[in-house]
């Protein structure tokens, strides 16, 4: 093995990725050393790039959170891994593990929690560090292409889902129908939910059909009344980050409807507490998913009951990526090929 490797670094936000030859990391104790075949292409990838959120570390800087590829090394302490295990890396990088949201299962909540690509070197990268504790295997069943998207964006689906408590018969209304969408529709009609979709884009709204959406409305065409007429939502999920789905989910809610908010909009949401205590809504945040849940979702994928629509990238056109994810022309998702430097 070379002492070398490729990494993509981010040196100032908004700024093309540089791919650089560096030294391959060593694993401590506790870690592994994963070579890294594939990496999802995430939202967050995109937010910390073009400097919505500040990385809180100094450039330059490796990004991406959704790596598969195989134990290559072992550091001291390592006792569950061996070396040609396939894992996972995603984005949570590990948790203090003694607090009371770790200890209940609630462990993306620890304050301590640090996160993959933005505290520690991500998998933009042809190897990348891993805490053996948060390494998720990867069933040799499934595609790599396809599960590497199911280790933040899909489990972050699955897990809002998940706390919307959803019982068959109810109506679940998905405004966005990106990646986390789709993998949101799958989810709910496994619950055996009826689900809506509501999107400004009629190739998004096909695509969600495809993956099972049962009504699909576009978000231009009075959503509100139409959501309305289904006998109004149990659950809604905004996976579109812009305010204006804000208002519609709490106008579209029936009674005792969950409102799960997941996309982060820039600007501020606001509502009338009447609105909020008349009819019982709860709302709710919910971020990553926790390992259980990505072990629930590997299984649940590996049964093909949750399938990733994905298109595959090449890592020297990792920049071209970036492009096309900000201008939205997205569907399903982009991961980043790297085994074809």
């Amino acid at each position: 093995m070379s002492d070398t490797m490729k990494t993509a670094v981010m040196t100032a936000p908004g700024q093309p990725l540089e791919i650089r030859d560096v030294a391959i990391p060593k694993p401590g104790r506790g870690q592994v050393l994963v070579k890294i075949d594939v990496c999802g292409l995430c939202h967050t990838d995109l937010h910390f790039w073009k400097g919505d959120h500040p990385l809180p570390r100094e450039f330059p800087a490796t990004l991406g959170h959704e790596g598969i590829g195989r134990v290559v090394e072992l550091g001291d302490g390592v006792t569950r891994l061996q070396k040609g295990d396939r894992v996972g890396v995603g984005y949570v990088y590990g948790t203090c593990g003694d607090c009371r949201e770790c200890l209940t299962g609630h462990e993306t909540h620890c304050a301590s929690v640090e996160c993959t690509g933005v505290h520690a070197e991500g998998c933009f990268a042809e190897y990348a560090v891993l805490r053996e504790d948060w390494a998720t295997r990867v069933p040799d069943g499934l595609d790599i292409a396809e599960a590497a998207p199911l280790l933040c964006a899909g489990v972050a689906a699955y897990s809002a889902v998940r706390k919307a408590a959803l019982e068959p018969g109810e109506l679940a209304v998905v405004f966005g129908a990106g990646g986390l969408g789709s993998y949101a529709i799958q989810v709910a009609k496994n619950y055996g939910a009826r689900v809506a979709v509501v999107d400004v884009a009629d190739s998004k709204l096909e695509h969600a059909g495809r993956v099972g959406a049962d009504h699909l409305i576009r978000a231009d065409a009075d959503p509100v009344a139409q959501i309305r007429a289904l006998g109004g939502a149990d659950a809604s999920f905004n996976f579109a980050p812009v305010a204006a789905s804000w208002r519609q989910m709490i106008q579209s809610a029936g009674a005792r409807a969950r409102l799960v908010l997941i996309s982060l909009p820039t600007d501020s949401l606001t509502f009338d507490a009447a609105e909020v205590i008349e009819s019982g809504l709860t709302i709710m945040g919910s971020a990553d998913g926790t390992r259980q849940e990505l072990r629930q979702l590997m299984g649940l994928a590996e049964a093909r009951q949750v399938r990733s629509v994905v298109e595959t990238v090449p890592f020297r056109d990792i920049n071209a990526a970036f492009q096309r994810l900000a201008s939205g022309e997205v569907q399903g998702r982009l991961v980043i090929d790297l085994r074809t430097t």
